[in-house]
């Protein structure tokens, strides 16, 4: 039987995103129990906002009677808890995942859900550069687009009922295929973090005298270059889990620079400047 009330709900994981969606769900959702499932140091600073807490080694135990797992780990280790989740959890329950790239973990998540346990993989558009539970923001959904990728067959009212869950965070909810959303995150998230680390150590590229560089910098270097205090540990699975994509979005960009070079050179960078104008606008508009 497909639960459709969420009155128990697991997060695996209470670092940026996973401590967000616990203050969110507490500030939004106060009627809610939340789990928290983490190392006890993290236990220690988020006890006030959980009603159960365990430790890792207790997950099953934890996720036995609720109805809403997400699983806010690093896509390496949410792959290496799908068999043990779907085990855990009882019938009717829903297991979402919060990783960057959506195609292998539904991939391995259809092998292991079946029946009356269900997944649909996630990703909501609302990361930082500095992760961890200090980090955790209860408004950071708000506004944010927060992909799903559910399976052809997955159960219409527990979709509606999941989006309306998040929507109540405050999230944009976007339905799309995996591939699809690995296609697209490859240019606006995974390219723009390689963009601002290549563009960081552009700037000390000769040593010592481009360090003046650093002491000069003003507010459009810092912008551009803010993901670039990104941890890789953070980046690692990302980038390797995405890499054909990734590849060839730095392949594109690599054109379009050597376009913007063919243009300087002749003079004729105002159509760019334009265009990039109105899409920025455009993009605006579209929030």
């Amino acid at each position: 039987m497909i639960n459709l009330r969420f009155q128990r709900i697991a997060v695996v994981g209470l670092g940026l995103i996973g401590g967000s969606l616990v203050k969110s769900f507490r500030r939004a959702q106060p009627e809610c129990k939340i789990i928290g499932v983490d190392f006890q140091h993290v236990i220690t600073s988020a006890r006030e906002y959980l009603d159960e807490a365990f430790l890792p080694e207790k997950l099953a135990y934890a996720l036995r009677d609720t109805d809403l797992v997400f699983l806010a780990a690093p896509i390496k280790e949410i792959l290496h808890l799908l068999p043990e989740v779907a085990k855990a959890i009882r019938p009717g329950a829903l297991v979402t995942d919060v990783g960057s790239t959506k195609s292998l973990i539904v991939e391995q998540a259809q092998k292991h859900f079946t029946g009356e346990r269900y997944f649909i993989g996630g990703h909501p558009m609302a990361g930082r550069e500095k992760g961890g539970w200090e980090n955790a923001d209860a408004r950071l959904f708000e506004n944010a687009a927060y992909v799903l990728t559910p399976a052809s067959n997955f159960p219409v009212p527990l979709l509606d009922s999941f989006t309306r869950l998040l929507q109540a965070l405050g999230a944009r909810v976007v339905p799309l295929d995996p591939a699809t959303h690995d296609r697209v995150v490859a240019d606006i998230s995974h390219l723009p973090q390689l963009l601002s680390v290549a563009l960081m150590n552009f700037i000390t590229r000769e040593g010592a005298q481009h360090e003046l560089g650093l002491q000069l910098t003003a507010g459009g270097f810092r912008d551009m270059t803010r993901l670039a205090a990104s941890p890789f540990e953070i980046w690692k699975d990302i980038l390797a889990g995405n890499r054909a994509n990734i590849r060839r979005s730095l392949q594109e960009f690599i054109v379009a620079l050597q376009n913007l070079t063919r243009d300087l050179d002749n003079d004729d960078l105002e159509p760019s400047f334009e265009q990039a104008n109105r899409l920025r606008q455009l993009m605006a508009s579209l929030r």
